[in-house]
């Protein structure tokens, strides 16, 4: 087993928790991504969610080569689940989240670390680069807020907002998503919190921050894109299921119902329309995409696009901030003019 000094300094533990499922293809590269750091005060834990692939062995071999990774073998229970049990397992000041398909690059600890302790931030966002299945370069996400450092009110009132639905006109790319920060385990334990699990509610990520920021006391933003998302078709993500749109509606409703029950502003409440509205589109495009019969293909787009639910989300969000393609496509389901929406989703808006 490689020894490594972990010790730098005063320098604290961070953790990095990795959940792993069915992705013996990428595995390597994502856990080579996370050895390599230039931050060496390392806690790694790889999360086996019971992969039926050579996921296992390849986790417990990379345990041999390295004396900062722990290995948890558990039932399957889905990614949120996963997380949990990593973050049940850390020991670390400071936690990160990576996903066993993606990777990150070597200095994204090391830089994060710095700016959460520099700070004192509860948690610390940064960019992404999306790549394809070859790892090339099809779009840099990077935040840029007008300032670097936020607090109290601040977060509520801004953060917060913009991290559910961003102006894409303004350039801004706020990421509510797990592995889009450095978390302080402070906050996490101090506000006894974990994630919901994707079986139960689909946009996890997005609810269970929502649940977290209610604690949030600081956050700090660098501007750079330290984590590349990898698009793989293969994700379940991307896979459809009949009840996708029912599940969006859940979403919707339940992350409404948490907000009041927290007693967020209507300008937050209002903004949960946008990823309401983006997984409602990706459920269209993964409709007409699917291996269905022309017949049922055009049956369940219509049965989505004519939804009451989905009709009265839509009737007061302003559009004017929308890109063009996105603005005639919500248009012309708006004023119902199916046809003209179901053609512009064929021809993949």
């Amino acid at each position: 087993m490689k020894q490594i000094d972990k010790k730098d300094g005063m320098s604290k533990t961070v953790t990095v928790v990795i959940p792993i499922y069915n992705v013996e293809k990428y595995l390597n590269r994502c856990i080579e991504s996370v050895v390599g750091q230039t931050y060496k005060n390392l806690e790694i834990i790889l999360v086996d969610d019971e992969s039926p692939d050579n996921c296992p062995q390849i986790c417990e071999s990379w345990k041999d080569r390295d004396n900062r990774i722990k290995v948890v073998h558990k039932k399957n229970a889905g990614l949120g689940y996963a997380r949990n049990t990593g973050i049940d397992c850390a020991t670390g000041e400071y936690i990160c989240f990576v996903d066993s398909d993606d990777y990150i690059a070597t200095d994204m600890v090391e830089k994060t670390y710095k700016c959460a302790e520099q700070y004192n931030a509860d948690i610390v966002l940064y960019g992404y680069n999306v790549v394809d299945s070859n790892g090339k370069k099809v779009k840099e996400c990077i935040p840029k807020p007008y300032k670097t450092f936020y607090k109290n009110e601040e977060i509520q009132n801004y953060v917060l907002p913009n991290m559910i639905a961003t102006d894409p006109n303004a350039g801004d790319e706020f990421w509510m998503s797990m592995c889009g920060g450095l978390f302080s385990m402070r906050l996490i334990n101090g506000a006894n919190w974990r994630l919901v699990s994707e079986r139960d509610i689909i946009s996890e990520d997005v609810y269970s921050l929502l649940q977290l920021y209610n604690s949030v006391k600081s956050v700090a933003f660098l501007a750079e894109p330290f984590y590349y998302y990898c698009a793989n078709m293969e994700s379940l993500t991307h896979t459809l299921r009949v009840d996708r749109y029912e599940r969006i509606k859940d979403f919707y409703d339940q992350a409404i119902n948490e907000c009041e029950n927290l007693g967020y502003s209507e300008e937050i409440k209002h903004r949960l329309s946008k990823p309401y509205m983006d997984n409602t589109m990706a459920a269209l495009k993964m409709v007409l995409q699917s291996d269905l019969m022309p017949k049922q293909k055009k049956d369940m787009f219509m049965d989505i696009v004519k939804d009451e639910h989905l009709h009265r989300v839509i009737k007061n969000v302003d559009m004017k901030k929308m890109t063009l393609k996105k603005r005639l496509f919500w248009l012309a389901v708006k004023y119902k003019i199916y046809y003209m929406s179901y053609s512009m989703v064929e021809i993949r808006i």
